[in-house]
C-alpha cells in the first residue's frame, strides 16, 4: 500500500521582504523533517507576506513574487510544493496558491471567498470569482493553468482551497469531495484570537468527517505586519479525527509538521459513507491535472539561486518540533503577546523597550510580558538570540517611575519591587517641579490660579502629559520602543490622556479588557501560568484598587469610581459594540448578570458608557498600534471603524 508523506510548514513572514521570506521557505524545504515528503504545503501569501495592504497595488509586488516562483520551481523538483502569492491576471489581482512540480508551475489556484470581516480587508485588494475557473495564462515563462483543479498523482490526488474557502458557508470543498479527492489542502493566514484554534480544529475535523478525506491546514506564525499575530498550529484531520497538530505561537522562523497516510484508507472510508441514489447530474465538474512521475527523480535541491542572495545556501540548525500542548486562555495571551513583542522588536530593528512603570496592573503586565518574551525567545532560539540582534539582555527593558505628590509610596514600592524581581534597570524621578512650572506658565496667560474644584480634569491631565516627553527622552536615548500601557476598557471610554499615558510606539494590551488583565494576574499568582511565576510585587498590587493617582491622595481616587465596575463596563462594551444589541436588551441582560445592582444604576452605566464611547473615537484614532487578541478589538485601523463625529442616541 502506498504511504504518502505531507509536510505542512508554518512560516514567519514579513510583508515585502521577498528575500527573507524566500530564505525561510528554502530553509523549511531543506529541513530533515521535510525531506522525503511527497508534498510540502506553505501558508497563504507567504512569498509577498500577507499584510502588504495597499502595497499590493504596486506592480513590483506581483513581479517580484513571480521571480521567486521562477526560482522555487527548480527547487526539489521531485516534491510537490504549494506556495502563496498575489497574481495579476487580465485586469484583476488574485490571491493565489502556486502548485510546483517537476521544474514547472503546474497550476495557479485563486481564492474564491475573500476574508472581509474583523481584521481582514481582502476585498480591498483582491478579486474573486463567483464560480470555479479553468483557463490558461502566461506566468513565470510558461503557459500555466489558472483556476480550480483536482491534481492527480500516481497514488493519490488533492485539491486546494485557501483559508476563507474552508470557513465559508459557500465552500468549494463538497465539489472536490464528490469527485473523490483524497486530500484537501487549506493554506491560511488565519489571525490569532484567544480560543480560536479550537474552532479551527472543530471545522477541519468535522469537514474531514463529512467529506471522508484528509484535511491539511497550515498557517502563518508571528507578528507579521504589526497588528495581527498569527499562531501557526498546522492541523491534520482525517475522516473525522484530529491526527496531528503542529506547534503554536513558535518564536522560530518556521515549523514543520509532517504526517504520513495511506490513501487506500481514505477511499475505504468514502466507500463506507457515500450513498447517493439520485446523483446530481448538474453538479460542477472540476477538471483534473495529471502529475506524472518523473523519469529521473532527483533528491536534494537545485543550485539555481541566480536571482537571489546566496545566503539561502547556509545550513540551518533549527530543530523541528511538531508537538503541541494545550494552553489555557491566559497562557495563550501570554505567549501571543510575547511573540508579538519579539517580532515587533526584531523587525523594527530597535534595542528594547522603555516603560513608564506606575505600580498599576497595566504597566506591570507589560513588564511581565517583555520578560516572558525574553525567556521564551531564548528557550526556543538559543542563548545568542538577543546578542545576535545587537541587544543587551540586561537593558532589554528600562522602567521609569515618575512621581508627584499624588502618588502613594505603595505604588512606587510595587514598581521598584517588580523591576528588581525581573532584573531590569529601574529609575524614579520627581516631576512636581515640571508640573508646577507648566501650571504657572498657563496661570500667567490666564491671569488666574487653577484649583481642583474648578479645574479638576486639566490638573489631572497635565501630570500625565508632563510624564510623556520625559519617558520619550529616555526611550530615545536607549534606542527603545516606548510601550503604551492602555487596555481596551480604557480605550472604549477614553480613560486616557492624549499625549500623556497614551503615548507610545505600540499598545500591546489595547486588545483586551481590564477585567481580563486582572484575572490574568490572579492566574499567575495561583501558579497556573507556565511562562510566568508568581511575584511578590503582583501580590501587593492585587491588594490595591486600580487608580490613576492623578488627584490628591485625600480624595482616594479609584478607576471604578470614576467610571463604573470593570466587569459591568466589559459586559456593556461587548453587548453594545461587538454584539450590537439595543439598550433595552442590554439592560435586561445586565439585570440578570449583576442582580445586586439596581436597574436604575445599570441604566445609568449604559448611558455613561454610550456617551463616553461616542466622544472618545478621536482618542482611539490616535492610539499606538495594538495587537488583535480577543474575539473583537477597537483598533480603528484593523478592527472597529466608528465615526469621529456622531450622535448615537
Amino acid at each position: 500500500m502506498p504511504k504518502i508523506k505531507i509536510a505542512a510548514i508554518t512560516l514567519n513572514t514579513t510583508p515585502l521582504d521577498f528575500l527573507g521570506n524566500y530564505e525561510s521557505i528554502i530553509q523549511a524545504i531543506k529541513n530533515p523533517e521535510t525531506k522525503g515528503a511527497d508534498c510540502i504545503l506553505f501558508p497563504e501569501l507567504c512569498i509577498s507576506g500577507y499584510g502588504c495592504e495597499d502595497a499590493f497595488y504596486k506592480p513590483y509586488v506581483w513581479t517580484r513574487s513571480e521571480e521567486i516562483i521562477k526560482e522555487l520551481k527548480h527547487i526539489s523538483i521531485n516534491q510537490i510544493l504549494i506556495v502563496g502569492l498575489p497574481v495579476f491576471v487580465g485586469s484583476f489581482l488574485y490571491n493565489c496558491m502556486a502548485v510546483l512540480y517537476g521544474g514547472k508551475v503546474v497550476a495557479l489556484v485563486p481564492k474564491l471567498n475573500l476574508a472581509n470581516t474583523g481584521v481582514h480587508y481582502e476585498r480591498r485588494w483582491f478579486h474573486s470569482e463567483s464560480e470555479f475557473l479553468n483557463r490558461s495564462i502566461s506566468f513565470a515563462g510558461e503557459e500555466v493553468p489558472f483556476g480550480h483543479f483536482i491534481f492527480q498523482t500516481e497514488n493519490w490526488n488533492f485539491g486546494v482551497e485557501i483559508c476563507e474557502d474552508s470557513w465559508s458557508v459557500q465552500k468549494p470543498a463538497s465539489f472536490y469531495s464528490l469527485q473523490g479527492t483524497d486530500v484537501l489542502f487549506s493554506p491560511g493566514a488565519s489571525h490569532f484570537a484567544m480560543g480560536k484554534q479550537n474552532i479551527r480544529k472543530q471545522i477541519f475535523t468535522e469537514s474531514s468527517r463529512n467529506q471522508c478525506n484528509l484535511q491539511v491546514f497550515t498557517n502563518l506564525v508571528g507578528n507579521e505586519s504589526g497588528r495581527i499575530i498569527f499562531e501557526g498550529g498546522a492541523i491534520f484531520a482525517s475522516t473525522g479525527n484530529l491526527v496531528k497538530e503542529g506547534q503554536r505561537l513558535s518564536f522560530t522562523p518556521y515549523q514543520v509538521t509532517s504526517y504520513t497516510f495511506d490513501p487506500h484508507l481514505i477511499r475505504a472510508a468514502k466507500a463506507r459513507s457515500f450513498r447517493d441514489s439520485k446523483p446530481n447530474v448538474h453538479r460542477t465538474e472540476i477538471p483534473n491535472i495529471q502529475l506524472e512521475p518523473l523519469k529521473e527523480s532527483r533528491d536534494g535541491y537545485s543550485s539555481s539561486f541566480s536571482v537571489l542572495d546566496k545566503r539561502v545556501e547556509r545550513e540551518t540548525s533549527l530543530e523541528t518540533n511538531s508537538g503541541s500542548y494545550p494552553f489555557s486562555i491566559y497562557e495563550e495571551f501570554t505567549k501571543a503577546v510575547s511573540l508579538g513583542l519579539f517580532d515587533y522588536l526584531r523587525k523594527s530593528k530597535t534595542k528594547g523597550f522603555t516603560l513608564s512603570l506606575s505600580g498599576g496592573a497595566d504597566s506591570a503586565t507589560c513588564a511581565l510580558l517583555v520578560n516572558s518574551m525574553k525567556e521564551i525567545a531564548i528557550e526556543e532560539n538559543g542563548d545568542s538570540t538577543f546578542s545576535s540582534l545587537g541587544i543587551n539582555e540586561k537593558e532589554l527593558l528600562v522602567t521609569l517611575y515618575q512621581k508627584t505628590e499624588n502618588n502613594s509610596s505603595l505604588t512606587e514600592e510595587i514598581a521598584k519591587t517588580l523591576s528588581e524581581e525581573l532584573g531590569y534597570p529601574f529609575h524614579s524621578i520627581p516631576i512636581d517641579g515640571a508640573v508646577d512650572t507648566s501650571i504657572k506658565l498657563i496661570e500667567s496667560v490666564l491671569g488666574k490660579t487653577l484649583n481642583w474644584k474648578e479645574h479638576d480634569l486639566p490638573l489631572q491631565n497635565i501630570q500625565a502629559r508632563v510624564r510623556s516627553p520625559l519617558v520619550w527622552l529616555l526611550a530615545n536615548l536607549n534606542g527603545h520602543l516606548l510601550i503604551s500601557t492602555g487596555n481596551r476598557s480604557e480605550a472604549s471610554v477614553g480613560y486616557t490622556t492624549m499625549d500623556g499615558d497614551s503615548s507610545g510606539s505600540l499598545a500591546p494590551l489595547a486588545g483586551v479588557s481590564k477585567e481580563f488583565l486582572l484575572d490574568w494576574l490572579d492566574d499567575i499568582q495561583n501558579g497556573n501560568n507556565r511562562f510566568i511565576t508568581p511575584k511578590e510585587s503582583i501580590r501587593i498590587l492585587r491588594n490595591t484598587k486600580p487608580t490613576a493617582e492623578l488627584k490628591p491622595l485625600s480624595e482616594h481616587q479609584e478607576d471604578e469610581k470614576d467610571l463604573m465596575p470593570y466587569p459591568i463596563l466589559q459586559s456593556i462594551e461587548r453587548k453594545l459594540v461587538y454584539l450590537g444589541v439595543q439598550d433595552a436588551d442590554c439592560l435586561e441582560a445586565l439585570i440578570k448578570e449583576f442582580p445586586w445592582e439596581t436597574p436604575d444604576v445599570l441604566s445609568t452605566h449604559i448611558k455613561k458608557f454610550k456617551k463616553l464611547f461616542m466622544t472618545s473615537q478621536w482618542k482611539r484614532e490616535r492610539l499606538p498600534p495594538s495587537f488583535h487578541l480577543d474575539e473583537y478589538g477597537l483598533d480603528p485601523k484593523s478592527s472597529y471603524r466608528y465615526p469621529i463625529l456622531s450622535n448615537e442616541t
